[in-house]
């Protein structure tokens, strides 16, 4: 499977606009050049990459000018080609354009009521959390997804460029992931990286009561150009995780994440509350 990326979705979204302009459906165009009206979607939406052929075929088909198919073709080759990377690591299908949209994100901000964000875990809080859920990590997989955990860490202590911001429920603080030990050096992990410039954390403390965001973990992909790249939504569950790409479910969560940031405590609040629960594990 070629992995999506940002890249990927900007040609499908040239490739859509260039077909509206001619009338035509995905099913018509599809039909012309041998593809299936799925086939065409999944081009269009950036979730399958194009061959070189198809995408020579498809511009012809369209009367696409010359000048504008070098643009795309050099487009289709940023895109990358082969294996993803992350193949080793076994990832489910479900999460694979998570972690690939990732990697192109200048930005992610995320809320979770219940656990540590993925990108905040200490390795043995992360192989806990797998362990609780069998259904969707099997025992032979959870090292190796670990292992792809601690991976997407590593953006963010070595590109001062990429940023997160995380609002983390307090409820989330107090829960017994792996035992106190495993808390213990999680919260450790967490007072530290609020000293980290490219990383944000607050505190929803449940003091607050109800809020937006009550029983709902999201997370929000930003791009360096949102005009071409628009914001991206991830929500999971109990049998794995979605990617949102409508606009206005993303602007919904932006705006709730809003919500939630300005309720939560603020940085250097969030930090001494972080630390004073610290203490009670300790």
């Amino acid at each position: 499977m070629v992995r999506s990326s940002a890249p990927l979705r900007r040609l499908g979204a040239e490739l859509r606009r260039l077909r509206e302009a001619t009338g035509r459906t995905q099913a018509d165009v599809g039909e012309a050049i041998g593809r299936s009206h799925t086939t065409l979607v999944n081009w269009e939406r950036g979730k399958n990459k194009l061959s070189k052929s198809d995408l020579v075929c498809l511009l012809a088909e369209l009367r696409v000018p010359a000048d504008v198919r070098k643009g795309l073709e050099l487009l289709r080759a940023e895109a990358g080609t082969g294996t993803s990377p992350w193949a080793v690591y076994g990832l489910p299908d479900w999460l694979r354009p998570l972690v690939s949209f990732e990697e192109d994100a200048t930005s992610v901000t995320t809320f979770q009521p219940v656990i540590i964000p993925g990108l905040l875990q200490t390795e043995d809080y992360a192989r806990a959390s797998h362990a609780t859920a069998p259904q969707l990590a099997a025992p032979d997989n959870i090292e190796r997804w670990v292992a792809a955990r601690m991976r997407r860490q590593q953006r963010l202590r070595n590109d001062p460029h990429f940023r997160l911001h995380a609002v983390i429920s307090e409820a989330a603080l107090h829960l017994y992931v792996g035992g106190v030990a495993v808390m213990a050096e999680q919260l450790r992990q967490l007072v530290k990286a609020t000293e980290t410039d490219n990383i944000t954390i607050q505190v929803l403390p449940s003091s607050r009561g109800d809020h937006a965001g009550v029983a709902n973990n999201f997370t929000v992909l930003h791009f360096a150009n949102p005009s071409a790249d628009p914001p991206l939504g991830y929500f999971d569950g109990p049998l794995g995780g979605h990617m949102v790409s409508d606009t206005g479910d993303v602007a919904a969560m932006v705006t709730m994440f809003d919500d939630l940031r300005a309720a939560a405590l603020a940085g250097s609040e969030s930090a001494s509350l972080l630390a004073a629960i610290l203490e009670e594990y300790q």
